[in-house]
C-alpha cells in the first residue's frame, strides 16, 4: 500500500460513517477516483456495512438471557471483570 493510501485509510471509518468535514471527504474521494485498489476496498467495506445493517437480529431466548445475566452478575460481584 502506498503512503498516500495509508494516510487516507487511517480515516476511512470516519469517512464511511459521514463524520469528516467536506474538505477531507473531497480529498479522500479524489484519491479513490485515481486509485482502483483503494476504491475496490472501500466498495467492499460499504457492502459489508450494508449487509451487517440488513442482517436479521435474532432474539435471545428468555431463559438464555436470564442465565447470561445471572453469570454476569456473579462475575461482577466477584470482581472477575
Amino acid at each position: 500500500m502506498k503512503e498516500d493510501c495509508k494516510k487516507d485509510f487511517e480515516r476511512i471509518s470516519e469517512y464511511l460513517d459521514g463524520e469528516l468535514d467536506d474538505d477531507i471527504c473531497r480529498k479522500i474521494e479524489e484519491h479513490l477516483s485515481h486509485c482502483p485498489p483503494c476504491r475496490e476496498c472501500v466498495g467492499s467495506l460499504r457492502k459489508t456495512i450494508r449487509l451487517c445493517k440488513e442482517g436479521a437480529i435474532e432474539e435471545i431466548p428468555s431463559d438464555a438471557r436470564e442465565r447470561l445475566r445471572s453469570k454476569l452478575r456473579e462475575c461482577f460481584s466477584q470482581n472477575r471483570i
